[in-house]
């Protein structure tokens, strides 16, 4: 009965604090053409989206910012892959919201490797539909209790996030696409390059 209890708990913290916003998110489909979208790079410099991936066939990482934990664990391990990743043909690009003076603190916490972009605009995240809003009761939460100003580091006040995500596009369009909710859960580094080694 206790452990069923606390598996209770465990849910309703949960749904509680990933909201369901998450879940009613549209992405981007396999098949898909790049959508146009500027970017800003850690210069403050504007960056089209479809110049970046015409450049050659690219996997893009949609992170939340560098005040995620879970999100610079990823790139790091993300980061270890990067060599093999390119030995295949591609390039490595984040995107998150954060706006650009904040990129190099992910950069530092990922090991400096993947260039990284600020959507602070939203313009790609919502383009590829990943985009949800923080509600107000929720925005309140992570100031008061965990310290996290959505607002200081995006420094926009839409209060919205995207869905962590991984694309990998060729040719302009969307090869493959990883997209889960659950901010918890990133697709593993050994599994992306076994997918790219099939595309």
């Amino acid at each position: 009965m206790r452990i069923l209890v606390l598996i209770i708990g465990i849910l309703s913290f949960q749904s509680a604090f990933s909201q369901d916003q998450m879940f009613d998110i549209c992405p981007l489909k396999v098949g898909a053409e790049i959508p146009e979208a500027n970017l800003t790079n850690e210069q403050n410099e504007a960056i089209k989206l479809t110049d970046l991936v015409s450049e050659k066939p690219t996997v893009i990482i949609f992170y939340r910012g560098a005040w995620c934990g879970y999100c610079t664990k990823h790139l790091a391990e993300l980061n270890d892959i990067k060599e093999e990743v390119e030995s295949l043909g591609y390039q490595m690009v984040g995107i998150t919201v954060d706006q650009f003076s904040k990129i190099g603190e992910s950069k530092e916490k990922a090991g400096k490797e993947i260039e990284v972009y600020s959507d602070s605009k939203l313009e790609a995240i919502k383009a590829f539909g990943l985009d949800w809003k923080v509600d107000d009761k929720m925005f309140e939460k992570y100031v008061t209790e965990y310290k996290l100003d959505l607002e200081k580091w995006s420094g926009e006040d839409h209060h919205s996030l995207p869905v962590p995500s991984i694309y990998v596009v060729k040719d302009q369009a969307v090869e493959f696409q990883y997209v889960n909710p659950n901010y918890s859960t990133r697709l593993k580094a050994e599994t992306l390059l076994a997918i790219l080694k099939t595309l």
